[in-house]
């Protein structure tokens, strides 16, 4: 069990929803579940624009989970630090939730995050390296978090 864990960043496109306009069956029930105990956050890489993914994310009413979203056409350590500073966590207490391991699970090991890797869906072959370092956890969905927080 990770008790030490304040706040937790999620990626958007594959650890919480399909990419169109639909959360996976168990995402809002995560976050209703996480919401009380932990400061959430997301970060999320728009590779159609951002509008379109501020569109997705009010088409699925989750911005209410958050307290803070970052979207981007990158993804980069700054976009996790600032949500950081915003929840007020650091990156000891704080957990990163992302499918893929080259760019939010590298991310989160090299600031010293708590990274819980999404093992599936399109990038589930992009193994761990010596640059990404290996996650703390590998789960098969975000409703695993439940079992680990």
């Amino acid at each position: 069990m990770t008790s030490n864990i304040e706040g937790i960043i999620f990626d958007w496109v594959q650890t919480l929803s399909d990419g169109k306009r639909k959360l996976f069956p168990f995402s809002e029930r995560v976050l209703r579940t996480l919401n009380p105990t932990y400061k959430l956050g997301l970060v999320s890489l728009a590779c159609h624009g951002n509008e379109d993914q501020w569109d997705d994310f009010k088409i699925t009413r989750v911005l209410p989970y958050f307290e803070v979203v970052c979207v981007d056409t990158t993804k980069k350590p700054q976009h996790y630090l600032d949500c950081m500073i915003v929840l007020g966590t650091i990156p000891r207490t704080t957990a990163i939730v992302d499918d893929r391991v080259l760019c939010g699970i590298q991310i989160g090991n090299k600031l010293g995050c708590t990274t819980f890797w999404v093992q599936k869906g399109p990038y589930a072959h992009e193994l761990p390296t010596p640059e990404t370092g290996e996650p703390t956890y590998r789960i098969d969905s975000v409703e695993d978090l439940l079992r680990y927080l």
